[in-house]
């Protein structure tokens, strides 16, 4: 199961062509109505008009917590005490570090 969820969670992930057709959004209701078309759905369907930036992006990261909730209570160990730690903020900056040390083979 927890393997066919995170499959979907990345099946989600936006591709380029999502955001080609984002940069030729002309207003904060165009790419509201392209992010319908998108895994995201319709997220933003009970926000009112006029759209604000903050409203958006409040909106995402709402949707992006959720996520990594649900996989978090889905997962056993060792992978929920590490997706643990990365919910520290100071830890944060540590995994950041070993995954950048790694891309560059560093020890």
């Amino acid at each position: 199961y927890f393997e066919g969820l995170v499959r979907g969670f990345r099946g989600g992930i936006l591709q380029q062509s999502d955001y080609l057709n984002l940069t030729q959004c002309e207003t904060l209701e165009d790419l509201k109505l392209h992010l319908a078309t998108t895994s995201y759905g319709n997220f933003l369907a009970n926000e009112a008009s006029p759209l604000a930036v903050s409203v958006i992006d409040d909106k995402l990261k709402e949707k992006l917590v959720h996520e990594f909730q649900h996989i978090r209570k889905q997962c056993v160990e060792p992978l929920s005490t590490f997706l643990d730690y990365i919910t520290y903020s100071y830890m944060i900056d540590n995994i950041v570090l070993l995954i950048t040390g790694t891309l560059h083979q560093r020890s």
